[in-house]
């Protein structure tokens, strides 16, 4: 039975993977020559970073130095190498809880990440540097 069980996770675990790598594959391969549109952000990615990153990091933001680390929108124009860098610092940042800053969760609690939307975060991070550098 827990074998069974074990098995089961398993499958559905690689399951999910291959459904999030096979959109960065697509997308990569069809925009190879140019470095536009090397980032594909499905949309389970994009509802947290909407609802929890987007506000301090985008272009238009009033926080200089959240505007000078990452501007999420401008994600999918940066050159290969540059994106890759920039996944693994988000990776990074959500793995050692840095992000969102406790200063900032300390005015606006609703901002703090929860283990599901980590995890969310630092897999998709992790995976789409993992396939650009191939």
């Amino acid at each position: 039975m827990k074998t069974t069980f074990l098995t089961i996770a398993s499958l559905v675990f690689i399951a999910g993977l291959l459904t999030i790598t096979t959109g960065f594959k697509t997308k990569a391969i069809q925009n190879e020559v140019s470095p536009e549109g090397l980032l594909t952000i499905p949309d389970s990615v994009n509802t947290v970073l909407q609802n929890k990153c987007f506000d301090c990091h985008n272009s238009n933001s009033e926080s200089m130095k959240a505007k000078m680390k990452l501007k999420l929108d401008k994600l999918p124009t940066l050159s290969k190498r540059k994106l890759v860098s920039k996944l693994d610092a988000i990776a990074e940042s959500v793995e050692e809880k840095d992000m969102p800053p406790e200063k900032f969760l300390a005015k606006y609690p609703e901002h703090a990440l929860t283990d599901a939307e980590s995890k969310i975060l630092t897999d998709w991070a992790n995976g789409a540097a993992d396939v650009l550098m191939k």
